[in-house]
């Protein structure tokens, strides 16, 4: 995969396959979002959300989020008097659908479909629908390379880790990150973990590790200065890294005022538990239906079809789901940690998003929250970035 230049692979020896298993989805090479409006559509999905809706006039519509093998888009079904029977087979969560891409505010907004017939179909059909990693990337190559980075830790923070990816493996190897904004696909949880831990780990290494940080965030302007000019020149693009540089020279500004070490262990654990509550945030096909007994003394299941928020998962949200499966993780791991270690990998957790506004529980106070922060930032908008430009 394409990178932050600064950014090498850290390279390292196989992991156990029987134990940490690699499931294959098959890539596409048609994009939904690429289509231009009034495109004919045929396609298999899975319904993540179906909403009835009425205009002032009284027309009435289903409003859907739907999961393809492209990737998320929203759809319209208008309705005439057939209400309770589409109602019916979209909330069989598996479908056929054909329509038009249609564009709102023409010429140049939002992409979704309009629908005019729809079917169920089974879901044995459907597991190929799930979003794979984009271009050539692989499943297995994150794996690798997440292993090789976990190599680098003490073995107390390996024993900890380990017993995080033995406990969640399954659902973390084809967790979406997020659900439009960045890694929103199977595999896009494992592929933002892992490179953030090299983003994370070749800081670590350098002698002047904020020198290393100015030099990534120069690279991420250049790719930003260009979008720019693109824009100043009639073409269009979105810009990924916008209002993007104020966050990341706050945190190395914050950062060189504490003048402390880089405690790589620390700050590896706090990447590898900072999303990971999103296996319970959000929901997709295949998520394990037992996830949520097999953390707390519960009965019960919350699930969808296609990529979406979970309605149990959304009332705690990702950042205290972290922190729990951190707690779990070290009691099943045996290591005791000192206090002052325990709470900096808690407020890693907690304080990942950088701003209450955008989230975050605390604001980040130690030199590893700050570079979660950072890290974390850099590696969402590069993905964004890339995936911009893979359809330009």
């Amino acid at each position: 995969m394409n990178y932050y230049q600064q950014i090498e692979p850290v390279m390292g020896s196989d992991f156990d396959r029987k134990v940490y298993r690699i499931p294959v989805i098959e890539p596409t090479d048609v994009r939904l979002s690429d289509l231009t409006d009034g495109t004919p559509v045929d396609t298999k999905a899975l319904v993540s959300t179906v909403e009835v809706k009425e205009s002032k006039s009284g027309a009435k519509w289903l409003q859907l989020n739907l999961t393809t093998a492209s990737g998320l888009i929203r759809a319209k079904h208008w309705l005439r008097g057939n209400e309770d029977q589409l109602l019916s087979i979209y909330e069989s969560g598996v479908v056929a659908v054909s329509g038009k891409i249609d564009v709102y505010p023409k010429p140049d907004g939002a992409k979704s479909i309009t629908i005019d017939k729809v079917q169920t179909i089974s879901r044995d059909e459907a597991v190929s629908l799930l979003p794979g990693l984009p271009n050539d990337e692989t499943l297995e190559a994150f794996a690798t390379e997440l292993f090789a980075i976990l190599a680098t830790l003490s073995p107390d923070a390996q024993k900890i880790a380990y017993a995080l990816l033995e406990d969640v493996w399954d659902d973390f190897v084809l967790a979406p990150a997020a659900l439009y904004h960045h890694h929103n696909y199977a595999g896009g949880l494992l592929k933002h973990t892992t490179c953030m831990l090299r983003l994370g780990y070749r800081i670590y290494e350098q002698d002047d590790y904020l020198a290393m940080a100015f030099r990534v965030i120069k690279e991420a302007e250049q790719l930003h200065k260009v979008d720019v000019w693109n824009t100043m020149n009639g073409v269009k693009v979105e810009q990924a890294f916008k209002g993007t540089f104020e966050s990341l020279y706050a945190a190395c500004e914050a950062m060189a005022e504490l003048k402390e070490p880089l405690r790589w262990d620390e700050l590896a654990l706090g990447i590898l538990f900072h999303d990971i509550g999103k296996l319970y945030e959000y929901s997709h096909l295949l998520s394990s239906p037992r996830r949520f007994e097999n953390l707390f003394a519960v009965t019960g299941t919350s699930e969808t079809t296609g990529i979406s928020i979970n309605p149990m998962g959304s009332l705690i949200g990702h950042m205290p789901y972290g922190g729990l499966l951190f707690e779990k993780s070290q009691r099943q791991s045996g290591v005791t940690l000192p206090l002052d270690v325990h709470h900096r990998i808690w407020h890693m957790i907690l304080s990942h998003h950088g701003k209450r506004e955008w989230g975050s529980s605390v604001l980040p106070a130690t030199v590893e929250g700050w570079l979660l922060h950072f890290i974390d930032l850099l590696d969402a908008r590069y993905e964004k970035w890339a995936r911009i430009h893979d359809n330009l």
